[in-house]
């Protein structure tokens, strides 16, 4: 997998109290996710973090679980790319007060108008390579859904 550089845009209604805060850390240490995650309930937007795009799913989940109904989008770019292009990927992800959710997942080969491109990027052109999974589109709902079952829904091997 890539190493990325990676942006989080979180929207939710609610304030958060002491008590996000301190549900969020318990489950990302459950989780064992990235322990610079909740920072994201202060900045949720613009917050910027690396190589999290193996653990996407799991805090999509446990945010869910920390704050109810919420939307965002992620952006990730390989952070180490040939002249000229990039593979990027976005995730835009909703969630109700039900429990129904959106997951969608898209990829682009992002080519810099400025440089010239490598020799790896007209492979990559040539090759119609997908980046970093195959795109997808999932609805389902999350109420009563483990973590387990939402990885394997939202996880294409």
């Amino acid at each position: 997998m890539f190493r990325t550089d990676d942006n989080y845009n979180l929207y939710y209604d609610e304030s958060v109290s002491k008590d996000h805060y301190t549900n969020l850390q318990e489950l990302i240490e459950e989780h064992q996710l990235p322990s610079e995650f909740p920072a994201l309930l202060g900045k949720h937007f613009n917050f910027t973090i690396h190589n999290t795009y193996n653990d996407h799913r799991k805090l999509l989940w446990v945010l869910y679980k920390t704050l109810g109904p919420y939307a965002v989008t992620i952006l990730f770019a390989e952070e180490e790319h040939p002249h000229g292009c990039e593979y990027q990927a976005r995730v835009d992800f909703y969630v109700d007060a039900s429990g129904s959710f959106d997951y969608e997942l898209k990829n682009s080969l992002f080519q810099y108008e400025t440089k010239k491109l490598s020799d790896e990027c007209k492979e990559r052109l040539a090759q119609k390579s997908i980046g970093f999974e195959v795109d997808r589109r999932i609805k389902g709902n999350l109420m009563g859904m483990d973590l387990e079952t939402f990885l394997g829904r939202t996880t294409i091997e």
